[in-house]
């Protein structure tokens, strides 16, 4: 039931998201041209890059509350969850302390590549990134409800970004002093800063009093130390960095080997595909406190083979629609500024397919012994993946990136974690592997 609830928000605001993307976009290439679009795809696509800002151990608040018989007044979940924000809040610190050395030093331009060249490219970056700083320092939301089971609510709320993101930029280029082009990406990240804040109301709201315990143990470190979540938390940390790393890492090395309208085309492409991906992604996430509680309580019976199939199928189905309108959906995004070649719509739906079949399978392992096989396949996918598209990209374009992603994670990741499911199917089905709850006087690791 969390499943089709994911899946049916996830559906209603994805449509209201392709409605605001498209207007988005005809609105930043029609008024500033597909170079304030480059420019406008590589910052917005910086979150992607830090999705391991827990440093993996949110992994134990989604398990924590997955199996809590009562979150609102459970000490070892309190301690959990204090922890947790601890490293988030020290990671959002972090990171704006980076962002502004980024600036000072000039770094910027080479990281934005072409893009980066643009008058106020570096300004906007770091702006950005402050900005998205506010949001991390408030991510312990997502934790809460993904545990709670309600990921359909972190959907919904996730579906109010585009719409504000696309007020921002319209009141950025109807400026009567003329557009500022080169923050118009600020929209996305001051639109998920709002959604932030009201991320931590609705959780707070559900789990009271919690949130308010954590909130007065935060300054009292010393007080209340904390609790062991690093155990799972490092393994967790690989999982999460392989998404950033193989997949929002690649429009910067195109950005890097390609043009401008290489880098604008993959950005095009992903403003579709990732819409798609980001459905299947509401319903794999689900599928992980599912599991955790149906492993725990010994009711698990069926493995996650025919939901990979699933998932996968309807990406590829997803992917031959999109192929068959591909002439008038693009020229209509793009104001018909931007070519979209028939093959990278393929090659991009490949990659997303092989992705959407990833999510039962890695969702299905996530206690602690599942979440540590996860790391060695991960960091070769990973490797893989960067190799192959720093080899391919300077004489395929686009396609580099598309074909080593789609190759590294079927030939290390899928294969391996279908035959280590396969090997430990007595575990897996028959709750040994459940994830046991961490002492609260446990030190931090």
């Amino acid at each position: 039931m969390s499943i089709l609830r994911a899946m049916t928000s996830k559906l209603g605001t994805l449509a209201v998201a392709l409605v605001c993307g498209v207007l988005t976009t005809r609105l930043i290439v029609g008024t500033a041209g597909p170079g304030a679009f480059a420019l406008y795809t590589l910052l917005t696509a910086i979150p992607a890059m830090f999705i391991f800002l827990d440093l993996g151990s949110g992994a134990a608040v989604v398990n924590g509350v997955a199996t809590s018989t009562d979150t609102r007044h459970d000490e070892e979940l309190v301690t959990t969850v204090t922890t947790v924000w601890h490293i988030i809040l020290a990671f959002a610190l972090a990171l704006a302390l980076g962002d502004i050395l980024v600036l000072v030093t000039g770094t910027w331009p080479r990281i934005l590549g072409e893009a980066g060249r643009q008058p106020g490219a570096a300004l906007a970056a770091t702006a950005c990134v402050l900005v998205f700083c506010g949001s991390v320092a408030l991510a312990i939301w997502q934790r809460l409800l993904l545990g709670l089971g309600k990921n359909h609510l972190i959907v919904l709320l996730q579906g109010l970004q585009a719409p504000l993101n696309l007020l921002v930029v319209w009141l950025l280029v109807s400026r009567p002093a003329g557009p500022l082009t080169a923050y118009l990406a600020l929209g996305s990240f001051i639109a998920a800063l709002v959604v932030a804040g009201c991320g931590v109301f609705v959780a707070h709201r559900l789990t009271a009093p919690l949130l308010s315990t954590v909130r007065r143990r935060l300054p009292e470190v010393r007080r209340h130390p904390g609790t062991r979540v690093m155990d799972v938390g490092w393994p967790m940390l690989a999982q999460v960095l392989a998404s950033p790393l193989a997949i929002g890492l690649q429009r910067y090395l195109l950005a890097q080997d390609g043009s401008e309208h290489d880098v604008a085309e993959y950005g095009v492409l992903g403003q579709v595909f990732f819409a798609v991906l980001g459905v299947i992604a509401a319903a794999g996430l689900a599928l992980w406190p599912a599991f955790a509680q149906a492993r725990a309580s010994g009711r698990l019976r069926r493995g996650p083979f025919l939901l990979a199939a699933g998932f996968a199928g309807g990406t590829a189905t997803a992917t031959m629609l999109v192929w068959a309108v591909r002439g008038p959906l693009f020229a209509f995004i793009t104001h018909g500024a931007i070519d979209v070649a028939g093959s990278h719509v393929l090659l991009f739906g490949a990659m997303v397919t092989t992705q959407a079949a990833l999510y039962p399978l890695g969702m299905f392992i996530m206690d602690r012994e599942g979440l540590r096989f996860q790391v060695m396949p991960v960091v070769l996918m990973v490797a893989s993946t960067i190799a192959l598209t720093l080899l391919l990209t300077p004489s395929l374009g686009v396609s580099g990136p598309l074909v080593a992603s789609t190759v590294s994670t079927v030939l290390f990741q899928i294969i391996p974690f279908s035959a280590y499911i396969r090997r430990h199917r007595d575990r897996l089905w028959g709750g040994g592997g459940a994830l046991p709850r961490p002492p609260a006087t446990a030190a931090i690791r």
